[in-house]
């Protein structure tokens, strides 16, 4: 009896080391399939990035990413040409050949990103994020407005956003020749009345001292295809009346600028300057590099613009002359009056990685994208590899000499070598801080550049269109700007002045059902 419970203990021992031999070799392959997986994922490469690599796998953040998470990136890149990058996204779309994951402004999907959904090219993530995404999911639980800008009109999650950290800095505004307001004695402008002196003393007084009648007063640089979509970014100018040459809102109706009384005092002011010569004739085309020249050649006074690639690049190539300039405020009608909208951006950038349906590893795919939005991911996404382009020190995450102070390459340049900087990831205000903004010019610039309330400002409405009203509103307003365009440039020309006529024409064109396809977004939006 003894013996066969010896023989039975031990059989059983057996039984038990042979299962569990069996299962731990069993899980091995497992372990190392895991390791195997590998994705596609189509993403346009950012120039500055194309400066250093040939793919973003080559890019040491995406290298930290592909290690820490086990899971191998085949990365497709379309040409840097923006229109080249849309061909070739529809081609990808029309074939059916979509890799695991796009990178993309889904906002221009024919129909918004919903339509996405619905033809099938993505996946909704509403099951997914709280399941494999956790760093994500708990980021839109204490975010409600985040979470609401990146739903579509049914509620549908459809990517992993490309977000920029709050408060966003002010980035794009008017700029001026500081040391032409100091040779002349002239304050920096606060009102209109104060732009159109301080423009004809430019005009007028040959602030460059060349003895020659040469000077450009105002210009435009950066953020348009063509003067109308300058203002329609930031507002410059127009803003003073309370209006926007676009859509807007007053408390929660919508309207469209044109329409407005008081676009036609805009319009009348915008004309005065030109017919006075005091905006740069070669905004007519938008040569960036034309005016740029000029502006380094002493020869315009102010513009619209960026703070890093226009006002931080002058101030550094000017650098050891007498070249200075000045971010200064958006002019109001009246002396002290708080204006209504300027540049004004939102935690969303519109960007996003979604997951196509072609995708057969969503777990994998939701795992790469959602490390981004780890803590660990938000150091490297930002800042990149530590001791190389940043240290912690003094509780922050700071960039090196050689991102900051590179003889050879510009901050934001220098920084693609290790970062994407555009991409699905929270983007760290310290990259305004210490990238764009590291003279004091554009730290003064952007504190000026924010002292505008941007109360009409409509949140970002596009994924609160049903995909009927998306085909719609692109149906009326493809025809409504393209007759905008041309008809801007001719009343601040000063070769039209019907202005009664050309909202007659506009509302032929239907633009009333475009503002209420607009009231439609804007209601759904503040209900949800």
């Amino acid at each position: 009896m003894k013996k066969f419970k010896k023989l039975t203990i031990l059989l059983f021992a057996y039984i038990f080391f042979i299962f569990c031999t069996g299962f731990f070799t069993f899980q091995i392959p497992k372990v190392e399939a895991a390791n195997k997986v590998t994705l596609t994922y189509w993403v346009p490469m950012g120039a500055e990035q194309a400066l250093h690599y040939k793919s973003y796998n080559e890019l040491p953040a995406y290298q930290i990413l592909q290690k820490k998470t086990g899971i191998k990136i085949v990365f497709k890149h379309p040409p840097l040409s923006s229109s080249a990058a849309n061909d070739q996204f529809n081609l990808m779309i029309a074939s059916r050949q979509m890799t695991d994951i796009i990178e993309w402004g889904w906002n221009g999907y024919p129909g918004g990103p919903q339509k996405a959904l619905l033809d099938k090219v993505i996946i909704p993530l509403n099951n997914y994020i709280p399941k494999y995404a956790p760093n994500l999911n708990n980021l839109l639980k204490k975010n409600p407005d985040i979470r609401k800008m990146i739903q579509t009109v049914n509620g549908d999650y459809y990517c992993f956003p490309s977000l920029k950290e709050l408060p966003i800095d002010a980035y794009y505004g008017p700029q001026v020749r500081k040391d032409w307001l100091e040779k002349l004695k002239i304050n920096p402008p606060e009102t209109v009345d104060d732009w159109y002196k301080m423009l004809k003393a430019f005009k007028t007084r040959d602030p460059n001292g060349n003895g020659q009648a040469d000077e450009r007063p105002f210009s435009i640089l950066r953020g348009a295809s063509n003067p109308r979509a300058a203002f329609d970014y930031c507002s410059f100018l127009v803003g003073a009346w309370g209006i926007k040459t676009d859509f807007f809102q007053v408390n929660g109706k919508v309207k469209f600028g044109p329409l407005e009384p008081q676009f036609k005092s805009f319009m009348s002011t915008l004309a005065k300057w030109w017919k006075e010569g005091l905006i740069d004739p070669d905004v007519i085309t938008m040569d960036r590099k034309v005016i740029e020249a000029n502006v380094l050649q002493d020869k315009i006074g102010s513009w619209l613009g960026l703070i890093g690639g226009q006002m931080g690049t002058y101030l550094t190539v000017k650098k050891g002359t007498s070249f200075d300039l000045i971010g200064v405020q958006y002019p109001s009608l009246k002396k002290g009056e708080k204006v209504k909208i300027g540049q004004n951006e939102y935690p969303f950038t519109g960007r996003g990685a979604a997951i196509s349906t072609n995708c057969k590893n969503i777990q994998a795919a939701c795992k790469v994208l959602d490390w981004a939005y780890s803590k660990e991911g938000y150091v490297v996404m930002n800042f990149g590899v530590e001791g190389k382009s940043y240290v912690y020190k003094g509780g922050k995450y700071l960039y090196t000499d050689e991102i900051l102070n590179n003889p050879k390459l510009g901050p934001k340049e220098a920084l693609a070598k290790y970062v994407p900087i555009l991409g699905a990831y929270v983007q760290s205000r310290e990259y305004s801080l210490q990238i764009s903004f590291m003279l004091p010019q554009q730290k003064e610039a952007s504190k000026n550049w924010s002292k505008v309330t941007n109360e009409i400002a409509l949140p970002p409405l596009s994924l609160f269109f049903t995909p009927d009203e998306s085909s719609k509103l692109a149906n009326i307003m493809n025809a409504v700007n393209t007759f905008y365009d041309e008809m801007f440039l001719k009343m601040m020309t000063g070769k039209y002045s019907n202005y009664d006529a050309f909202v007659k024409t506009l509302k032929r064109m239907k633009i009333d059902e475009a503002i209420k396809i607009y009231q439609n977004a804007y209601d759904r939006y503040i209900k949800q």
